[in-house]
């Protein structure tokens, strides 16, 4: 059931409200000097909601189980790309947000909302790991793993975040694979 009120005459769902909150406080004191509670009490609801609302990857981890599947590296790497952008698109997750809220719920002990990992950190963990796996075993070249994965989670948030802003459209992450597959100093780039 959506929760939603009215404001000035428009109606807010709770979840705008709470990404808006979030976002003037972010602008006004950073990301690590904002506490959910805050956010919740800006967003006239409990902290409790702000953790219900944002503290679930179920979703995510379903998409990285793409990574455990066979294929062609570049095209596991661009379908896991585009399963979590399209995931956190549809269901609005603002991945920055969501690592703060984590960062709270840590620090709060909140252990009935604790997960095993934090959703940046599964991400990349699991790129990384998929990345170190084709490595070893000759797939892919040999590059640090860490920075590709690194580099891979930064277009994923991005684009994330950029399906917020009305008018922007990221490119594809076909698009986005192919520079980052065949690097900036030549290879076969998509014209478009």
């Amino acid at each position: 059931m959506l929760v939603s009120t009215y404001i000035s005459g428009i109606m807010v769902s709770t979840e705008k409200r709470i990404t808006n909150a979030a976002r003037e406080l972010f602008i006004k004191r950073g990301y690590r000097g904002t506490a959910t509670r805050e956010i919740a009490s800006r967003a006239g609801v409990s902290e409790v909601t702000v953790f219900r609302k944002f503290g679930s990857k179920k979703n995510l981890s379903q998409v990285l189980e793409v990574l455990d599947g066979e294929g062609d590296p570049r095209d596991v790497l661009e379908e896991v790309s585009e399963q979590l952008i399209r995931v956190m698109v549809e269901e609005k997750i603002d991945l920055l947000f969501v690592m703060m809220v984590e960062r709270e719920l840590e620090e709060h002990g909140f252990e009935e909302w604790e997960v095993p990992d934090s959703a940046g950190r599964l991400i990349y963990n699991s790129i990384e790991a998929y990345l170190r796996k084709k490595i070893d075993e000759g797939s892919l070249r040999a590059v640090d793993p860490g920075t590709a994965a690194e580099i891979i989670v930064s277009y994923i948030s991005h684009a994330s975040l950029s399906s917020h802003f009305r008018g922007h459209e990221t490119p594809s992450a076909g698009r986005f694979m192919d520079i980052l597959w065949n690097g900036m100093a030549g290879g076969g780039m998509i014209e478009g």
